[in-house]
């Protein structure tokens, strides 16, 4: 009995060190609360500079179109292909 009660204490003890190893794994994989909020904050301002850029171009492309876009790009070539 005190055979199995040792090798049940010696499995429990090499099975918490494994677990104590993979914690100090995710503790690197894992954000702190701070580091998350600087990380939304990062991809907002991300987004929101790639929305804007969207809105300009998708405004040149209507105005384009709207005041003689070709004349704008080419001067008024008519050619399939610009030459």
């Amino acid at each position: 009995m005190e055979r199995e009660t040792d090798r049940n204490v010696a499995e429990f003890h090499s099975l918490t060190g494994k677990i104590r190893a993979e914690s100090a794994a995710l503790k690197k994989v894992m954000l702190s609360e701070s580091e998350e909020q600087e990380l939304g904050g990062i991809l907002q301002d991300f987004d929101n500079t790639i929305q804007a850029q969207v809105f300009s171009t998708l405004d040149h492309l209507s105005a384009y179109q709207l005041y003689e876009w070709r004349e704008q790009i080419d001067g008024g070539d008519d050619s399939k292909n610009g030459e």
